[in-house]
């Protein structure tokens, strides 16, 4: 008999042997025991981790003539015979991929009516069924929810996104979930028992199933693969390394602790012995991070860690440092493995990631900040170039030094004064040289914020009859309403005679949400008679209109709703102030200072 490869020769014979799926198969036998069969069912999943397997087993054991009792089919009975010969009438197996036309489901109907040779059953498997058409869809629809009492439908798709939501609601639906590592190491071990197939160690064996990313199928080809590049049946991590184009684990392990002990040579070497060994980038960094990631899971036990990476140097790791390491290399090769060149890329992004100490020195100097008495401010100062600090010994050649950089020190006792949040010491530092916002610009952010609050300190007897002063008027009465109103505005002015109102706002697409909250009846009613209130007119005289203004017609008329004029006009001001601050004397001699340029500068809210 030719070879047949493992996937197909070690395929779930019994429901006890479906690797990972114990809460379906614990379902379907239920089911099977409480004769409580429904007419149709749907099994999604990914590919490879038992969906086909699973439909055969049940349709075995549904037409089986005595179960076992654990519902399996007892594999003796003319039935099971009659499956196992591959050419039964009974049970009809269809690839929806290579028949999923109108005109191969109309043959299946046609079909359907007709009772099973022997038996209580027919059942159809069809196989991806996301891949019929829609019209094929439509004329199963009918057929599916109400099929011959003596039919059974089970349905399989890696897909289910596809099927149209009339579909899913006739089937009883089932998700399969991929296989968990452990599942598929236990199911290799039993398989290399079997086949006699001997594994160097046991991580090689949890290497592969790893590979598999959850899928049995996937696993065992995988397996196959090495197999075949293996001698008398033993495997080993060169024979892992070769077949699968992978990095033997023994280097990623030494390349984690080249990065963590900060070695850039070696891991640079080690990195382009990997290339030279083709393994692919992507391989290389998948280990990496899977070596990081295991590096991380360990931290706290160190028996392991010494066991594992001996070589690295633990207690030079500052806490927190290796989940850096792991972020930064993550987010690099997002783009290295997407530049004109991934090899070089990746071993640049590798050697800054091992040079990580040099420039996050614990000598360097912390930010400074700079509050200004007036706005209340927050300047961050990034320091590029360290500043050496106060020699601790009192030897004579340190106070000759300390005497030559006098005026250099008495500087930096100025800064340090400022970076204490005392504001009387803050007072004789910006008296010499003050941080203060032109009144233009304090002029510009108070316009419609001064606004806002005078029409807010007017009583309603006084608020003008107009948008503006419906708004302040709502903000008074009720501020969730005014709220919800200012994610819209006007579309044309509002008109009110002293008799008659008429208010035409609309919303942006983005504002959707409380157009709808605000069209609900009661939320309409209640803004209608908040109209009625504020403007002293009868609820049949006014005309209130709520509408959506489409992104295309908003761009066209510049149409911005309350609260984004609002938001612009904040961060314009904003973006003023910050100009402002850049380009003082006090921040400008601060940079020279330290020989460095702003980080960030955070305007903060008058806090009272």
């Amino acid at each position: 008999m030719s070879y047949q490869v493992l996937a197909r020769k070690w395929r779930p014979k019994r429901f006890q042997d479906v690797i990972g799926q114990s809460h379906i198969t614990k379902s379907l036998q239920n089911a099977l025991s409480r004769d409580k069969l429904g007419h149709a069912y749907i099994l999604t999943g990914t590919r490879g981790i038992g969906k086909t397997s699973v439909a055969r087993i049940f349709a075995k054991a549904i037409r089986c003539e005595q179960n076992l009792e654990d519902s399996n089919s007892c594999g003796t009975c003319a039935s099971c015979v009659d499956f196992d010969s591959t050419s039964s009438m009974n049970v009809v197996e269809i690839d929806g991929a290579s028949n999923n036309s109108v005109d191969d489901i109309r043959d299946l109907i046609g079909n359907i009516q007709y009772l099973p040779t022997s038996g209580k059953y027919k059942i159809y498997i069809i196989d991806e069924v996301h891949m019929l058409s829609t019209s094929a869809f439509n004329a199963l629809l009918k057929t599916l929810e109400e099929p011959p009492a003596h039919a059974i439908f089970i349905l399989a798709t890696t897909e289910p996104e596809k099927l149209l939501g009339t579909v899913l609601s006739r089937c009883q639906r089932f998700d399969f979930r991929n296989a968990t590592v452990v599942d598929l190491t236990i199911h290799l071990k039993k398989i290399a028992e079997t086949e006699n197939i001997n594994f160097q160690d046991d991580s090689i064996i949890k290497q592969i199933c790893a590979q598999g990313k959850g899928s049995v199928r996937d696993t065992l080809s995988l397996l196959d693969q090495v197999l075949s590049f293996s001698e008398d049946n033993i495997v080993n991590e060169e024979s892992v390394a070769f077949a699968l184009g992978l990095a033997k684990t023994s280097a990623v392990v030494d390349l984690v602790t080249y990065i963590l002990n900060g070695q850039k040579n070696e891991a640079s070497k080690l990195f382009n012995t990997l290339l030279s060994e083709n393994v692919s980038v992507k391989n290389i960094c998948h280990s990496l991070l899977d070596e990081i990631y295991l590096f991380i899971s360990q931290i706290d036990n160190r028996a392991n860690i010494e066991k594992r990476w001996p070589s690295v140097d633990v207690d030079s790791l500052a806490p927190g440092e290796v989940f850096w390491v792991y972020e930064s290399i993550s987010k690099d090769v997002t783009w290295t493995l997407s530049s004109l060149s991934p090899e070089k890329s990746t071993e640049i992004a590798i050697q800054k990631i091992a040079l990580r100490n040099t420039f996050f020195s614990a000598q360097e100097l912390p930010k400074k900040k700079v509050l200004t008495e007036d706005i209340e401010s927050v300047v961050e100062v990034a320091p590029e170039a360290k500043v050496e600090s106060e020699p601790e010994a009192a030897s004579e050649p340190i106070q000759e030094i300390e005497i030559q950089v006098e005026p250099i020190q008495e500087i930096k006792e100025v800064v340090t004064e400022v970076d204490q949040p005392d504001f009387s010491k803050l007072a004789e530092v910006l008296a010499k040289d003050p941080v203060v916002v032109p009144a233009e610009v304090v002029d510009e952010q108070k316009s419609e914020k001064a606004t806002q609050e005078l029409l807010k300190e007017k009583s309603v007897e006084e608020l003008p009859r107009d948008w503006d002063g419906f708004l302040a008027y709502l903000f008074k009465v009720s501020p969730a309403a005014a709220s919800n109103l200012e994610q819209g505005n006007i579309l044309s002015p509002l008109s009110y005679n002293g008799d008659s109102v008429f208010i035409e706002i609309g919303f942006p697409e983005s504002s959707g949400v409380f157009l709808e909250y605000l069209n609900e009846a009661d939320s309409f009613a209640k803004l209608e008679q908040q109209v009625s209130s504020f403007f002293n007119v009868e609820i049949e005289k006014i005309n209130l209109q709520l509408e959506m203004v489409e992104e295309e017609k908003a761009i066209e008329s510049d149409f911005k709703s309350k609260a984004q004029i609002k938001q612009f006009e904040e961060e314009k001001v904003e973006a003023g102030k910050k100009e402002e601050l850049l380009a003082n004397p006090l921040i400008k001699q601060a940079e020279e200072i330290f020989n460095s340029k702003i980080d960030k500068v955070i305007i903060t809210k008058n806090i009272k």
